[in-house]
């Protein structure tokens, strides 16, 4: 999955803030738990005397209180906080797309208790691991006082409801092995046999083999998995070959690990072989065409600055700035590739959209249907009368990222200089 770039807004909240009594309205919480991150949303009603009405700055944010938390369940724990009122209600959408646009997920509500019985145990993950909370702790620091610890049936239901159901052996392998590529232990955990279906004796929770097979592969991104099965047991059991290529500090492995699956979990897991991949590997293994669509803008650079939010929030992206323009990603609205028998890390997009400082815009997608349906959603957006096609591409392999990075202000220009190569 690709993470979330949050953007930070200007704005902020008063120093005041801090010491008003807050009551609790709503919050939820993604169901990404098994990706590896969490997004959390809390609402709180800020209580406001006639006083505190009476002397507000004009400037000065009002309203309900928005919290945005984002976790890292396998490196950076608790690791984001930023913080809205309901007045700038532009920056609480656009602070909320940022945050959860990316992960394709489903909102889990929290009760009161569960929010804070969550970000206590996240708490406790950054003092385990020596990390520092994020800034601001005086805005959310009443979140932990007191703290709230859930209880093992609390925290086995949040668990599942964070999770998401499984629904496939393609899914419970891909999340498995992505979990422990991460040395996400808690995470690959519950994927198992011995965590699904627990002894009724009480005592700590054993799984049946270890998990950390692959403990040398610190900050590794896993990158693809191919899976095919390898044989059937009577019991239901199968067990099935994996190939996963990982990238670890700019280098390439290709590992393969046979994972054994019954009735959904995870009941055994191997380390078979491995071997290093070149770059130029890697790049034909993660490979993939790329469609493009070329579009002049019939708009002053005043007027589209004046709508890059609204673009951003109509069009469901996260922006991010690059040399020569804006980069808009939309994501997928769910998880599903991770249900496929070759998993992709890319597979999570469904297009890009980048806005060039020289009045052109670029629609990519890595199938036709996807930029098909990009092109539908441009028709009937109000940046479509202001819009003039120049050019449709279909190229064996991704060009959007090589010409952002180029020295080019024309992506024909840039496709002439190819030619010519």
């Amino acid at each position: 999955m690709t993470k979330p770039k949050l953007t930070v807004l200007k704005g902020g909240l008063s120093s005041g803030i801090n010491d008003k009594a807050k009551h609790f309205v709503s919050a939820y919480v993604t169901d990404t738990r098994l990706m590896g991150v969490l997004a959390i949303v809390a609402r709180w009603e800020v209580e406001e005397d006639e006083r505190d009405l009476a002397n507000r700055d004009p400037d000065e944010p009002y309203g309900d209180l928005y919290q945005f938390f984002y976790i890292d369940c396998e490196e950076a724990g608790l690791e984001t906080y930023q913080s809205q009122r309901e007045s700038r209600f532009l920056d609480v959408r656009m602070t909320e797309q940022a945050l959860v646009g990316g992960l394709g997920a489903q909102k889990i509500d929290l009760t009161e208790r569960a929010l804070r019985g969550l970000l206590h145990h996240y708490k406790e993950f950054n003092e385990r691991h020596g990390l520092p909370l994020p800034k601001n702790r005086d805005e959310y620091g009443f979140l932990f006082e007191p703290e709230v610890e859930l209880s093992k049936e609390e925290w086995r239901e949040l668990m599942a409801a964070i999770c998401g159901k499984i629904t496939s052996d393609y899914q419970a392998v891909n999340y498995f092995l992505m979990r422990c590529f991460g040395q996400d232990y808690e995470g690959a955990l519950y994927l198992t046999a011995s965590y699904q279906n627990p002894p009724e004796e009480a005592g700590p929770l054993k799984n049946d083999f270890p998990l950390d097979l692959y403990s040398e592969y610190i900050k590794t991104t896993f990158c693809r998995n191919v899976i095919d099965e390898n044989k059937r047991y009577g019991d239901g059991a199968v067990e099935y070959l994996c190939e996963s290529l990982v990238e670890m500090n700019g280098e390439y492995d290709s590992l393969i690990s046979k994972v054994v699956v019954k009735d959904l979990c995870i009941i055994g897991f191997e380390r078979l072989s491995g071997f290093h991949v070149s770059q130029i590997e890697a790049a034909m293994m993660l490979g993939k065409s790329e469609y493009i669509n070329v579009y002049e803008i019939m708009l002053s650079d005043r007027e589209i600055n004046e709508n890059l939010d609204e673009f951003a929030l109509g069009f469901r992206t996260i922006m991010s700035r690059h040399r020569n323009g804006r980069l808009f990603m939309a994501f997928k609205s769910n998880n599903d590739h991770v249900s496929s028998r070759e998993f992709l890390l890319s597979n999570d997009v469904k297009g890009l959209y980048y806005l060039t400082d020289f009045g052109q815009l670029i629609l990519a997608a890595y199938n036709i249907n996807d930029i098909h349906q990009l092109e539908r959603k441009l028709s009937i957006s109000p940046l479509a009368p202001y819009l003039t096609a120049t050019g449709r591409y279909h190229f064996k392999e991704p060009l959007l990222y090589e010409f952002i990075e180029s020295e080019f202000e024309d992506f024909e220009d840039f496709l002439n200089l190819l030619d010519e190569d």
